[in-house]
């Protein structure tokens, strides 16, 4: 007989010794389990935690632009609103006086003797003649 028979022979004569190598092959391997399910279980969460912090910080920056966008429009508006006002005719002519600028006392017109005569069936002519 081989001496592995021999060992297998006396080791299922003490039931005892049997047990606890079955008992620990069984140990090793819920633990190497064990040990897997673990490392997925914390990739899994890695990931989702990973995925989680990307659409907060996204969602954070999509926000603040929409703030600055916010605050960008009512700028445009207050501009629009203070061209609106500098563009009135009491503004311009508040302005032309402070410049300098006066109403004409007299008028004189010059007249261009190669300049054609606006005809009198053309309305947009004779309106400007007058």
């Amino acid at each position: 007989m081989s001496t592995q028979a021999t060992h297998f022979i006396q080791t299922l004569l003490r039931p005892g010794v049997l047990a606890r190598r079955v008992a620990w092959r069984l140990e090793r391997k819920a633990a190497l389990g064990l040990l897997i399910i673990l490392i997925t279980a914390s990739l899994v969460g890695w990931l989702f935690l990973t995925q989680a912090s990307y659409f907060t910080t996204t969602s954070f920056r999509i926000e603040k632009l929409r703030m600055d966008l916010t605050t960008v429009q009512r700028q445009s508006a207050e501009l629009e609103l203070e061209i609106a006002d500098k563009e009135s005719l009491p503004e311009i002519e508040q302005r032309a006086r402070e410049l300098g600028f006066q109403p004409p006392s007299q008028v004189i017109y010059l007249p261009v003797p190669s300049y054609p005569a606006a005809s009198q069936t053309d309305p947009t002519h004779s309106a400007s003649a007058r």
